[in-house]
């Protein structure tokens, strides 16, 4: 018996942007297009560049629902009879919201058609944009959405203790195999002490607390001649420029720009190190341990603790008061830890070694084969429950 092939239409806001969102949307996509038994389409809300930041196999039609950008509310209601006709026409069986956010458009359109919905999350339930609107939208998705997928198991359980589930929540990581790191184990100089952290120089990243950081390491470890790099660009330089100067280590913290490509830069450091406030799956640490840069990162909502094995390829740092992981203020003791953790990483190359040949431990569960094994699995059981 011929098996009845499950169309899959996954919805974004814009595919042709070059964010996380759209780059794991697009790999997901992409791996589940391979199999037999999945047709799989996009679906956006408009189109923002004539061709798709990241790669989208042949196989895979898109289109986009509106030529310009909407802002939510009533400029919607069009938007939703749109993808009802799109979803009726090419009768989807599954729908995935690649941005929790489009449920407001989705499940309307779910009402109106036999469509699976799966909201797939990205942030963490405490932290993200769009607060008061996001929460509401939450609720709604809580009701009426067949799946929610969280990218953390941290974060599935703050859905099932704080919501009223009609249905289920799984967690599935973001798959890493995009980076490509050398088949042959690098060997790093050891004596340069270079440091590095990337993302957008933004509130949310905490890269203010950065000098700080760097200060009590120097006061310290005179000996220790270290370079810190921030990679990124965003509209706290100023902020961070200040803070250089306030803290004086403009010879240890750079600010060197946006980069086009990341690769070399895990190549030549030797510790990773994210101070970020809050995340959903901080695809940075998979990044760096994909080059076996230790890591160290405040235990924050939510991710690393999923991802660092503390004591092991890297350090956890409490960040805030006794118990409040992810908490938004850094304190003077927060500080010290940090500095401590990443100060001897560079100072103890035994320890150094041992943390960064196990920094690939516990990687298979974010590759490609277990992340899509895991989305087969929930697309199967919720055909199984619908049709």
């Amino acid at each position: 018996m011929v098996m009845k092939q499950i169309k899959i239409t996954f919805f974004s806001g814009d595919i042709t942007r070059s964010g996380g969102t759209e780059r794991v949307g697009t790999l997901i996509a992409n791996a589940l297009s391979q199999e037999e038994m999945y047709q799989v389409s996009f679906v956006s809300l408009t189109h923002g560049s004539s061709e798709p930041a990241y790669e989208i196999a042949p196989e895979i039609s898109r289109t986009c629902l509106s030529k310009k950008w909407i802002r939510p509310g009533v400029g919607y209601l069009p938007l939703i009879v749109r993808l009802i006709c799109y979803l009726k026409k090419n009768q989807t069986d599954i729908l995935i919201d690649i941005d929790g956010v489009l449920d407001v458009l989705s499940v309307p359109a779910k009402w109106m058609t036999r469509v699976v919905l799966i909201s797939w999350e990205h942030f963490n339930f405490y932290k993200g944009p769009d607060g008061a609107y996001r929460k509401w939208i939450r609720k709604l998705t809580a009701r009426y959405a067949d799946a929610i997928v969280t990218l953390t198991e941290q974060d599935r359980h703050f859905y099932e203790e704080n919501m009223t589930i009609r249905h289920r929540v799984q967690s599935i990581p973001n798959p890493i195999d995009y980076m490509k790191p050398p088949e042959q184990f690098l060997q790093r100089d050891y004596r340069k002490k270079r440091i590095l952290s990337v993302g957008r120089l933004s509130e949310q990243k905490g890269f203010l607390r950065v000098p700080q950081i760097a200060a009590k390491m120097k006061e310290k470890h005179p000996e220790l001649n270290f370079q810190w790099l921030i990679v990124g660009e965003g509209e706290q330089r100023a902020q961070i420029e200040e803070q250089i100067q306030y803290f004086q280590v403009e010879n240890e913290v750079l600010l060197p720009g946006y980069a086009t490509e990341v690769e070399p830069l895990y190549e030549k450091a030797l510790v990773y190190v994210m101070t970020s406030v809050y995340e959903g799956l901080p695809m940075v640490l998979l990044e760096a341990k994909m080059y076996r840069l230790p890591c160290v990162s405040f235990d924050i909502l939510t991710g690393p603790s999923e991802i660092i094995q503390n004591g092991l390829d890297g350090y956890l740092i409490r960040c805030g008061r006794e118990g409040d992981a992810g908490a938004d203020q850094m304190t003077d003791a927060d500080a010290d830890q940090m500095a401590d953790a990443i100060a001897g990483l560079l100072t103890d190359q035994e320890q150094y070694s041992f943390f960064s040949a196990h920094t690939q431990d516990n990687m298979d569960s974010f590759r490609m084969d277990a992340v899509i094994k895991r989305w087969k699995r929930l697309l199967e059981e919720l055909c199984g429950e619908k049709m």
